[in-house]
């Protein structure tokens, strides 16, 4: 069991492990630490650090604080930008889902089971019957989830649909279904001629709409996940990195980074967002901001992978 520490006692840990701290930096450090929480901020400054994941959490000679304060605060500048990219995002998938799958099965065709394949493929069906047999399958926790966020939601549209005891029709339930649940539903669906033509709008080319935008769209909701968690992106893994559409490999064909690294999964959502805008407006913001700083840079195009 680990006592807590006082934010003098944090300092004076930070001060043994050679963090080079002079009075002023002491005063405006305590804050910081007061603010931010000990243990977020660890996840910059183990970069600064001789081996930490073998014990070693000596800084390296000449680290100050706004070594790992600088990618610290981007990070919160760039949660952001994401937010922006990733709520456009939603907002005109679920616009177009909604209009495309009323126009085809109806308004109420999303609650119907026989709408959604049980798994999304073959071998993630064999898969998960051999590994987790008592699990629900996807299409049962998709249902569960779509049952919890209709009952509960607060949305006044959805409110007066309760009310009348009656069938929330698809173009309002896409305003109270988040993101993940929404990203779960077209990866289930069984209606290809929707998914094709909603997936072909958003910029994925030929059999993309099949082998790549699932998969792609999901990440999406992933990396907006994070951000609502505040999570670190500077030099973070991705364990599950996003396939590449053929359009984003073309706009951004001289960019190189690291599979796992952040920067695929903005460079997919960059290509997504500049498709629907119809312009690159936002992909300039983004990126003008990610290279403004050069050592920042490097750690959202280079994952690191720590034990």
């Amino acid at each position: 069991m680990k006592d807590p520490k006082t934010l003098d006692e944090m300092i004076g840990i930070f001060e043994e492990r050679g963090l080079a701290l002079d009075d002023k930096d002491i005063d405006s450090f305590r804050t910081v630490l007061y603010d931010c929480n000990y243990y977020r901020l660890s996840g910059y400054f183990r970069a600064f650090q001789v081996d930490p994941s073998h014990g070693d959490n000596r800084f390296v000679e000449g680290t100050c604080v706004d070594d790992f304060l600088t990618p610290y605060l981007m990070d919160e500048r760039l949660r952001s930008l994401v937010f922006e990219g990733t709520s456009r995002l939603e907002r005109t998938i679920g616009a177009r889902f909604s209009y495309l799958l009323a126009q085809n099965d109806g308004a109420y065709s999303y609650i119907d089971e026989n709408s959604y394949n049980e798994y999304r493929t073959v071998s993630d069906k064999n898969a998960a019957l051999s590994q987790f047999p008592s699990r629900q399958s996807p299409r049962s926790q998709l249902f569960n989830e779509l049952c919890r966020w209709l009952s509960q939601s607060k949305e006044v549209c959805i409110r007066h649909y309760r009310r009348r005891n009656q069938p929330v029709p698809i173009w309002a339930a896409v305003e109270a279904i988040p993101f993940g649940t929404l990203s779960k539903m077209l990866s289930l669906h069984k209606n290809t001629q929707v998914l094709r033509e909603l997936y072909k709008s958003l910029g994925f080319r030929g059999r993309e709409w099949r082998t790549c935008a699932p998969s792609a769209i999901q990440s999406m909701s992933y990396l907006r996940n994070m951000c609502a968690h505040h999570s670190r992106l500077w030099k973070r893994e991705i364990i599950s990195a996003p396939p590449m559409p053929q359009g984003a490999q073309q706009q951004f064909s001289s960019m190189e980074f690291s599979d796992k690294s952040v920067a695929k999964s903005l460079v997919v959502l960059s290509y997504l967002v500049d498709y629907i805008a119809g312009d690159e407006e936002y992909s300039l913001r983004l990126w003008e901001f990610v290279n403004s700083d050069a050592s920042y840079s490097d750690g959202i195009h280079h994952a690191a992978h720590w034990e």
